[in-house]
């Protein structure tokens, strides 16, 4: 005689599956909420990796072509806020591919110049009306007067060299008079980044790092400069400090900056940063209870401008 369950033996099987089934959706769900965080772990380290390497190259090409006498880099220290760092260059980072250059083929003595003219694909670096340029000397000074030209108009020429070769070249007409040698380099200028200089600093409202009027990242925290010296001429960067030092000129290769970014992730309900306070170079700052259920990024690296090297 065969028998089959009694109510009371399906309702526990209920029990026990519906038990079951709760562990597997828990355990599906904590899963799911581990690997969404991750990957938005991973995109912010990702994010932040990038805007690191784009300020990297913003340091490396700081003072292109900027006058070696000038200060190519300015620094407003903050003790109780981020830092600031301002980039002069006739062409920087994102710029620099949009610079013009050329040589003097033959002297100018007025406002007419003749340079070299590029020809085929690279044809797109020719000058042409109305950019703003400066010639520079073989110390890469700006010739001054005249400073800063606009070009008026652009006309192909021809020049022949002393070999009798005939080299493609473009007549300029300037709005100033120029007096100059053959063979100094004329370049085009950005002048928003050429003076008073690109800033690079975080918006501490809005929390993201800045690069002039454009954001670069969001969810920044923190960005802090330090400065390193060779204190007893040994070779070797001895010495930090907040402020970018008097005359870097002097110092040869022997000075670098160092950078530190901290970004931060969204809040976690789950997490809790381990610490209350946070201490970036010469920053010290609180971390709020709110705060703490945001996990921080540290990056940080070095760099020694090699344009304002002598």
């Amino acid at each position: 005689m065969k028998k089959g369950m009694t109510l009371v033996e399906v309702l526990v099987s209920l029990v026990i599956l519906s038990f079951l089934l709760a562990a597997v959706f828990t355990i599906l769900n904590l899963q799911t909420v581990k690997s969404a965080t991750v990957r938005k772990t991973t995109i912010q380290q990702t994010d932040a990796q990038v805007a690191l390497t784009l300020l990297k190259w913003d340091l490396a090409t700081a003072g292109l072509a900027y006058p070696k006498s000038d200060t190519a880099i300015l620094d407003l220290d903050g003790a109780n806020d981020p830092d600031t760092i301002v980039l002069r260059g006739v062409g920087l980072g994102f710029e620099a591919t949009t610079t013009k250059w050329s040589w003097l083929l033959d002297k100018a003595s007025g406002t007419q110049a003749l340079v070299r003219a590029f020809e085929g694909k690279d044809s797109v670096l020719n000058f042409g009306g109305g950019e703003q340029v400066v010639v520079l000397d073989r110390d890469r000074n700006i010739l001054n007067p005249p400073g800063i030209i606009t070009i008026v108009n652009v006309t192909p020429d021809t020049f022949v060299d002393p070999n009798n070769d005939s080299i493609p070249a473009l007549k300029l007409d300037l709005d100033l008079s120029l007096f100059s040698i053959a063979g100094m380099v004329m370049i085009t200028i950005d002048t928003t980044i050429y003076n008073p200089g690109l800033p690079i600093y975080v918006d501490f409202a809005n929390r993201t790092l800045m690069r002039g009027n454009e954001v670069l990242l969001d969810n920044v925290e923190d960005l802090q400069m330090a400065y390193g010296t060779d204190s007893d001429g040994d070779e070797i960067i001895d010495t930090w400090n907040d402020f970018l030092p008097a005359n870097t000129i002097s110092l040869g290769r022997k000075w670098m900056i160092r950078y530190t970014l901290v970004t931060v992730s969204r809040p976690l309900g789950d997490y809790n940063y381990p610490h209350n306070q946070l201490t970036i170079e010469n920053h010290v700052y609180t971390v709020t209870p709110a705060m703490q259920k945001q996990k921080r990024i540290f990056l940080t690296g070095l760099v020694a401008p090699p344009n304002l090297q002598p």
